[in-house]
Order: structure tokens, then C-alpha cells, then sequence
């Protein structure tokens, strides 16, 4: 394996971008290789040679599972771009702390959208790198900065920022090369242990702050981005947030001696590692979508859940895992970090548990503003009508494609449906250990979460749905999305509308007053209760002078007798309007 990763990392310094192109088909190949053998090695196999046989590579066999995610990414990579950042992120996996900090370097330069690039803004990270590289050769004089070091270093990896501004220059778009670089961010947060920090606990705990911080202001420029690439790279960002949160909760464990939920976040951490499967194909069908439709401009898209059914169908299952909801791979996740936080140390009383509300309330927070950028994704891209004589004349794309598409996504639906597979599989205890413990536990074992089970219910409930849909309302012969020279009229029921006239104070109201009725059913009921009221005008003080009679002579009625009878009188208005 070590070979193989040597070959590659000295055959890409010597040629060029465009002379790579060339060398795809041969690339993807060593990933396959890379990917079986890294199989291998975590079902228990023994390689000849070992799996580092040269001294400054890891022989860890939690770094080595990192490489069956980035192994299926390099083969999906088809820009030169993508496979020099798959390369050095390999570096990054398996090598040593001077090598796997050289790895991540390699990446930050691999992702420079031009020769002219600033330099000034990696400047930061590239040089945290080299302090990072040097702390953990010799950990003793300042091994307590190495989390602060690994933070500043991976900033830009994770593509995090605290500034909630979104423009070109900050939000990069999204591509191969940004899953390439997780995962030489995640290989170098499992460094840390290595390093023998002090003072886990005061590190742990900022880091989890930080990281329910990053992981909102990430679903916030998510939810503002103008395209869809960038809209991705957001939610992308969110998930290396988590990344954050994780880390800091295995220092809690480690620090506190919680071996239990110690191994929880190294299983969370695992699960979000997962999580890269969804994210190479998310990048695959956006690459096909770009091809058909033009650019992922938000103002310019609209229709292609009808232009190009089976690949937004495909897409939405993607976006679903990412959301959070049950029971795809993201809704474990969330349930496992959720248990964490439940699980972490704290005092007693309220001043306790405020560290553990604040948490959850960001966490909170950030995923309702994400699940709003999913909303808008849907709403514009999927929805709606084409704005552009070319995405009016997007489709479904061919076999070949197509195909692809779909074998990307199966890995997603495997790993959501039996997560306790791909855990066996990536914590290398051999074939027993990748077919036991299929369920999720929670770190105390009084929670037990079961994918299959829900995966199963909604397949069951969806279906019926599917069938009392099709037998009501059946399908016509020829589905198309029409598209009009200029702005369109926009359906009432789209939650965005528009990208140019998003949603102001005004727009949910009307919406639930289109729900209710027509316009003309709501001009004749104004009139009815203006005319109502100009003749109880002439009423009402008759009406109150006779009740104060009433009252004046002792007769007074109860509130349930009030109550009772304005649902009779409501119970007879209803029966007489219908």
C-alpha cells in the first residue's frame, strides 16, 4: 500500500495539471487497487510487508480506514485537480506527522482557482502546518497548543470562517478536491492523541463551543450563497464543524477517563467519515446537472425535478441523508452527537447544564438554518420553471452516466441503512467485527438506534402513499415544464418563491389565506363582515343595554355554559355554510 502511495505521490510533482488529465484512467485504477487493499487490511488480512513497511508512515489501522472513503473519492475524481488533492490527502492518511502536515499543505496549494491566486489568506494555515508538524515530532515543550495549531491548520481544509459575510473570494465552490481535503483534516484531528497534550478538558470544552459556532454561521452562509455549488460548500463546512465537536469530546472523554463515550465519538467520528460517500456523489450529480442545464446559478435554474426526474430524485436522496432526517445516514449522526453531549461530564444545577443547553441550542439553531438551505435547494432548483432557454432543454442523462450516478449512490443507502457494517468495517477488528454490533448504542448502552427498522417504516409508508397517490390522481402521458420568455408568474406554493423576491413580512400570510380560499371567496366574506358590522353597530348598544339589565336583576351564566354554547352555534354555522 505504501508503494502504491509513493508511486503516486511521486509521479503527480513531475507532470503538470493538464498532462494529468491524461493519466485519469490509470489513476482511478491505483485507487481501486488502494481502496481493496486498505479493505484488506481492515477485515484483518495481513499484506506482505506489512501495511507501513518504511519507517514515517502510520501504521494505525484507524488511519488506514480513512483510505476506503478516500479511495472510492479518488476514483470518482476526473479533474486533475481532484486527483492531485486525493494524492495529497493520502499522503496526509497514512503518513507520519511530518508527512500527513506536508499532505495538507499539498492540498491547500492543489486548490488555488488560478496561478494569480492570493497567497495571503493560506498563509495562516500553511504556517500553523509547519508549527503543527514540528509540535508533534517534540510534543513535550508546547504539546498543550496542539489543538489551537490543528484548528488554525484545518481551517481552511474544512473551508470554516466565524464571518457570516458570503462573497466569491470566501466561499470557494464545491468540488472533489473539498472531500479530499476532509479527509487529510479528519486524519490530522486523529493526530492529536499523539501528541500528549495537557489540559484536555479546558481544550475539549472550547472546542465544542467553537465547533457548534462554526457549524452555525457554516448553515447560515449555506442558506445565503447564490449558486449551487457554493450552497453545497456550506453545508459541507457544517459537517466538518462536527468534526470539531467530535474532537473536543474525545479530549473530554480521554481527560475525564470515559472509555465508553470516548468510543462513541470514535464511532461518530467514523460515521461522519461515511458521510464523504454522500458528499462524492452529491458531487457527481452536480457535475452532470452543470453539463445538462448550464450553470448552478440559483436566479437561473428551476424545473429539473420534471426536465430530469431520475436524476433529481437520486439527487434528493442525497440531500435527505445530508438533512439530518430519519433514517438516512445524517439523521445518525445527529443522534449520536446528541447522545455525546447528553453523556458529557458537567456539575450539578442549572450552572452545569448551561454549558449543555448553550450546545444544543447552536446545534439547534444551525440545523433549522440548514434545513432552510435544503429548502431553498429544492424549491428553486427542483421546483418551479425553467428560467433559461437551456434549462428548459436539460435531461436525464445518458446510460453511461447514469449509471455512474447510480453506483455512487448505493454506498450512500448501504451505509445509511446498516451504519454498524461500515463500523465494523472501518475499526479493523476483522470479519467478526464488520458483521456484529449492526445497531447504533449510545454511550451509556440505554439507547440503542436500529437504521434498518426506520429505513423499513418509511419503505412501507412511502409505498402506500406512492400507491394511493397513483390511484387518485394518475399520472398524464407527457410531463413538461413550461418555461415563458421573461420572469414567469410564481406558484403561491413555492416557500421561496423567487431567488430576486424572496420571502417578506407579508408573503406567509397570503399563502395561508390562499390555502383557505379563492380571492373571490375572501373579497365576498370582507364585504359580509363589513356589512355585519355597520348593522351591529345599530345593535350592539341595544345588546348591551338588555345584558346589563340582566345582570343588574342577578341572572348570571357560567364560562362552560358560554363555552358550550358558542361550539353549538359554531357546530350550526358550520352545518349551514356547508
Amino acid at each position: 500500500m505504501t508503494v502504491l502511495l509513493l508511486a503516486v505521490a511521486s509521479v503527480l510533482p513531475a507532470c503538470g495539471l493538464r498532462q494529468m488529465v491524461t493519466m485519469v484512467p490509470v489513476l482511478r485504477c491505483g485507487w481501486v487497487a488502494l481502496c481493496i487493499m486498505a479493505i484488506l487490511c481492515c477485515l484483518g488480512l495481513e499484506l506482505p510487508g506489512g501495511i507501513a513497511p518504511w519507517p514515517g508512515f502510520s501504521g494505525d489501522m484507524h488511519d488506514v480506514a480513512l483510505l476506503v472513503p478516500l479511495g472510492i473519492v479518488g476514483v470518482a475524481a476526473s479533474g486533475a485537480r481532484g486527483a492531485a488533492a486525493c494524492a495529497g490527502a493520502a499522503l496526509a492518511v497514512i503518513g507520519g506527522p511530518p508527512l500527513s502536515c506536508v499532505g495538507a499543505g499539498w492540498i491547500l496549494i492543489a486548490r488555488r482557482d488560478g496561478p494569480h491566486d492570493d497567497m495571503a489568506r493560506q498563509a495562516p494555515d500553511l504556517v500553523a502546518l509547519l508549527l503543527m508538524a514540528a509540535v508533534l515530532l517534540f510534543p513535550r515543550p508546547a504539546g498543550w497548543l496542539l489543538p489551537g495549531l490543528c484548528w488554525v491548520a484545518t481551517r481552511g481544509l474544512l473551508g470554516l470562517s466565524f464571518s457570516l459575510r458570503v462573497s466569491p473570494r470566501g466561499l470557494r465552490p464545491f468540488h472533489m478536491a473539498d472531500i479530499a481535503a476532509m479527509v487529510a483534516a479528519m486524519a490530522l484531528w486523529r493526530h492529536l492523541p499523539a501528541g500528549g497534550m495537557v489540559g484536555d478538558m479546558r481544550w475539549g470544552g472550547v472546542l465544542i463551543v467553537a465547533g457548534c459556532l462554526l457549524y452555525m454561521t457554516a448553515s447560515w452562509r449555506a442558506l445565503c450563497a447564490g449558486d449551487g455549488r457554493r450552497v453545497m460548500t456550506g453545508l459541507m463546512g457544517g459537517t466538518g464543524a462536527l468534526v470539531i465537536v467530535l474532537a473536543g469530546l474525545g479530549l473530554l472523554a480521554r481527560a475525564d477517563d470515559l472509555p465508553a463515550m470516548a468510543v462513541c465519538a470514535s464511532r461518530t467520528f467514523m460515521l461522519v467519515a461515511g458521510m464523504l460517500l454522500t458528499w462524492m456523489f452529491m458531487a457527481r450529480a452536480m457535475d452532470v446537472m452543470e453539463r445538462e442545464a448550464g450553470a448552478l446559478i440559483l436566479t437561473r435554474l428551476g424545473g429539473l425535478g420534471v426536465l430530469m426526474p431520475r436524476l433529481s430524485a437520486l439527487f434528493s436522496i442525497g440531500l435527505l441523508a445530508e438533512s439530518g432526517l430519519p433514517p438516512l445516514l445524517g439523521f445518525s449522526i445527529i443522534w449520536m452527537l446528541l447522545r455525546l453531549l447528553a453523556a458529557m461530564p458537567r456539575g450539578g444545577g442549572l450552572g452545569g447544564d448551561l454549558p449543555l443547553l448553550l450546545a444544543l441550542l447552536a446545534l439547534g439553531i444551525g440545523w433549522a438554518v440548514r434545513m432552510l438551505a435544503l429548502v431553498r435547494i429544492v424549491a428553486v432548483m427542483l421546483c418551479g420553471r425553467p428560467r433559461t432557454p437551456r434549462g428548459a432543454g436539460a435531461a436525464d442523462p445518458s446510460g453511461r452516466d447514469m449509471a455512474a450516478i447510480v453506483l455512487a449512490a448505493l454506498p450512500v443507502l448501504c451505509v445509511s441503512v446498516w451504519p454498524g457494517y461500515w463500523l465494523g468495517l472501518l475499526a479493523g477488528a476483522g470479519t467478526a467485527g464488520a458483521v456484529d454490533n449492526v445497531a447504533l448504542a449510545s454511550p451509556d448502552g440505554a439507547a440503542v438506534l436500529h437504521p434498518a427498522r426506520l429505513c423499513l417504516l418509511v419503505a412501507v409508508v412511502g409505498g402506500v402513499v406512492m400507491v394511493v397517490r397513483r390511484m387518485a390522481c394518475p399520472t398524464p402521458a407527457r410531463q413538461v415544464a413550461g418555461w415563458q420568455q421573461g420572469a414567469p408568474p410564481v406558484p403561491p406554493w413555492m416557500v421561496f418563491g423567487d431567488p430576486l423576491t424572496q420571502v417578506g413580512p407579508g408573503n406567509p400570510v397570503r399563502m395561508l389565506l390562499d390555502m383557505v380560499g379563492t380571492v373571490v371567496v375572501r373579497r365576498r366574506l370582507m364585504r359580509d363582515y363589513v356589512r355585519l358590522r355597520q348593522r351591529g353597530a345599530r345593535v350592539w348598544p341595544l345588546l348591551a343595554q338588555y345584558v346589563g339589565d340582566m345582570r343588574q336583576g342577578g341572572m348570571t351564566v357560567s364560562a362552560p355554559v358560554m363555552m358550550v354554547m358558542a361550539c353549538v352555534a359554531a357546530l350550526i354555522f358550520i352545518a349551514w355554510h356547508g
